[in-house]
């Protein structure tokens, strides 16, 4: 599965690697880690982030629905979160541009199932790691980097997960995210752009590409 599918896999490090709060080892840590925590949560960006991490949790959790009902409320995550025009456009960058309106429209439909379909394969990878947001940094008059952990059970060092927040029209959403100091989306958009080439610099290919991985089994199954 590419990366762009593991990237909002990343509604799903919130969803499927999350929990309400980060843990800490030591007291000290801790108090610290909470403070900025605290902080974080009242700027609008860090508000946004943790209620959708803890809007996944409670989705994850709930075992009397089916993957069916889980699936549509991850879509309407997706929907409410994630601005995937934004992201869709980036990651084909100029051959947005050249692309008919159908191409477009179909592209876009199946960016979005394939996301939907990413989120089912990995629900089982949830085993108790912690979610938490750290830290914001302004980035300009519409984007806001939120700074965020993944803890681990083991005791690990924590996973370092940066969101790129816009605010456009009055709504917020998720344009990149940003592991460990890799975007996920730079890179997806470097993948893409291999794919394109090869196809002469039609999106064709990327398309069926993307109905081929649409029939790929489910993890599991």
């Amino acid at each position: 599965m590419p990366r762009l599918f593991r990237f909002t896999l990343l509604a799903s490090c919130v969803v499927a690697l999350a929990a309400s709060a980060p843990t800490f080892a030591a007291d000290m840590t801790a108090s610290a880690a909470t403070r900025t925590h605290e902080q974080a949560v009242k700027a609008p960006a860090g508000k946004f982030i943790q209620e959708l991490g803890d809007r996944a949790i409670k989705i994850i959790a709930d075992k009397q629905i089916s993957p069916e009902q889980r699936s549509e409320e991850f879509s309407k995550i997706l929907n409410d979160s994630f601005d995937l025009r934004t992201i869709g456009r980036f990651v084909i960058g100029r051959t947005w541009n050249v692309a008919t309106p159908e191409q477009q429209s179909d592209y876009m439909k199946l960016f979005k199932a394939l996301v939907i379909k990413d989120y089912g394969d990995r629900m089982a990878m949830y085993a108790g790691e912690g979610f938490g947001v750290v830290g914001t940094r302004p980035e300009s008059e519409m984007d806001t980097t939120v700074l965020s952990q993944i803890t681990h059970p083991d005791g690990s060092p924590p996973t370092e997960i940066d969101w790129r927040v816009r605010q456009k029209d009055g709504k917020m959403g998720v344009i990149d995210v940003v592991v460990e100091g890799v975007s996920l989306s730079v890179t997806q958009k470097q993948e893409y752009a291999s794919i394109i080439q090869q196809d002469g610099g039609r999106i064709d290919g990327l398309l069926q590409k993307m109905r081929n991985q649409l029939k790929e089994p489910e993890q599991g199954k």
